[in-house]
């Protein structure tokens, strides 16, 4: 039978009957719809609606098909309050970043500020920020100092921009296979920036040694600089920039909390009703509720500016300044070490909050409940076994479209991270190939590179290069040569 129809007529049993002939009507109706029962299984009532002919016999022990048939039905309501569950887990909301010093600086001023600014709230208030401050200046200096050492100390080093010098050599041809040095990549010839350094210094001092002897060059072969696996960087900037993209999306929610919390100062703290209030003192935490509601423009203001900005440019400029560390990494042992040490940028925060952090400000953001932004209420929602089958098994069991709404929530839902993941990992690569590697010959090989004029490096070259470019000389020490 139609299963719509079915359930037409199952809701039309539900409120026809009282909930002592519930449970018969809900078995036989669901068998109905499965196929088990036909129309002359079935005997009209005096009110209209319909029971199922019970053979003699079957009244008080059920045979083996009734047994099977009510199996089926109660494996149907279970996979339902399964797919219900699952579905309330995946409604839209926003919280507070619990355990870090983000959560910590948006949780304590809105708790002080709905108690009228006690001492301990106030207290603790000023301690998020202090500490927020203190995770944001130590990974913004580390990141000034990586960014240094990539633009300032490898160029008066002479270092180049590794780009893809050394990739897929055993299958170049012609151009393709130059390296850095002027001459052809081979696998017995490739070194590490500080082999191939330490190679041609050796070379370079027995020249002004012995100017004399020209067969130098012929006899003493520095080698070529160059990547020694190009799939192996590939892999550990995706690995890298999977730690990252969780940054992005607290980035994402702090949004959707500044932009969908009300825009007026709302009491955060409140007391549970739910919970027994003839409790002693050590439980009466638990008998408060904490949880994100509405705040003022002005505070919404402050968190924009000291918050969310710092956030996203220390999320962005991480992922920039790793991505260009990895890609200019040569060695395989050093580019898997330096993918996983590179995650230690990411959790400043959170260690600056377990260290530094009062254990009452972590019990607080512990305890604080999330902004429901969809489906609010539905958690203590309660349906009928009908109303569960209908709404969350037949309505999944719908043929009509059926496979294109599996693709699109498989797509759009199951795999979102690994999209934003591969987008991530897309994005930073190639702005590392497009702001210092130029096209030669089909692949990429460095800019030409010139000295910086000084060694002073601020936060603002680091963060804003555009705004506060760094000096540099007018003659290059080294370009790129594929004669």
């Amino acid at each position: 039978l139609d299963a719509s129809l079915t359930m037409v007529k199952m809701q039309s049993s539900m409120a026809k009957h009282p909930r002592a002939h519930v449970d018969e009507d809900f078995w036989e109706l669901h068998n109905e719809a499965l196929g088990f029962l036909d129309e002359s299984s079935f005997t009209p009532r005096s009110d209209g609606s319909r029971t199922v002919k019970i053979p003699a016999g079957r009244e008080e022990t059920p045979g083996a098909d009734e047994r099977a048939r009510r199996n089926q039905t109660r494996l149907m309501l279970a996979g339902a309050m399964l797919i219900g569950a699952l579905e309330l887990n995946d409604r839209s909301s926003v919280g507070i970043e619990k355990g870090s010093a983000y959560g910590a600086v948006i949780l304590m001023p809105q708790l002080a500020r709905t108690l009228g600014w006690p001492i301990k709230l106030t207290s603790l208030a000023m301690s998020s920020f202090m500490y927020h401050f203190i995770s944001i200046i130590l990974q913004g200096w580390l990141l000034t100092f990586i960014s240094k050492e990539e633009r300032v100390m490898d160029a008066f080093s002479g270092q180049m921009y590794l780009c893809d010098f050394g990739a897929f050599m055993e299958s170049c041809e012609g151009e393709a296979c130059i390296g850095p040095g002027g001459t052809q990549i081979t696998p017995p010839r490739l070194y590490s920036w500080s082999q191939w350094a330490t190679r041609n210094f050796v070379r370079d001092s027995l020249k002004a040694l012995f100017p004399s002897h020209e067969h130098i060059n012929s006899l003493v072969d520095p080698g070529e600089y160059g990547v020694e696996s190009y799939t192996c960087r590939l892999l550990c900037c995706i690995i890298f920039v999977i730690s990252v993209v969780p940054e992005f999306v607290l980035c994402v929610n702090m949004a959707m909390l500044l932009w969908s919390t009300p825009c007026v100062n709302e009491p955060w703290v409140d007391i549970d009703v739910e919970v027994d209030q003839d409790v002693p003192r050590d439980h009466w935490m638990d008998m408060t509720s904490i949880g994100v509601a509405g705040m003022s423009r002005l505070w919404k203001l402050v968190y924009t500016l000291l918050v969310f900005v710092p956030k996203c440019l220390l999320a962005v400029f991480t992922a920039q300044a790793g991505i260009c560390f990895l890609m200019d990494t040569a060695g395989v042992d050093d580019l898997i070490v330096n993918s996983v040490a590179l995650n230690f940028l990411l959790g400043l925060d959170e260690l600056v909050t377990v260290t530094f952090m009062a254990d009452d400000a972590k019990k607080l953001m512990e305890k604080c409940n999330d902004f429901v932004l969809q489906g609010e209420g539905e958690e203590k929602e309660t349906l009928s076994d009908v109303e569960i089958l209908e709404k969350y098994y037949f309505q999944q069991k719908q043929s009509n479209g059926g496979w294109l709404r599996t693709i699109r929530t498989f797509v759009l839902v199951e795999c979102k991270m690994t999209l934003a993941t591969a987008c991530a990992a897309a994005f930073f690569v190639m702005s590392y190939y497009s702001q210092n590697c130029v096209v030669r010959g089909g692949r990429w090989v460095s800019k030409a590179m010139y000295p910086p004029k000084s060694m002073s490096f601020n936060v603002l070259q680091a963060f804003l290069p555009w705004f506060a470019p760094l000096q540099i000389g007018d003659e290059p020490y080294w370009t790129y040569d594929s004669s």
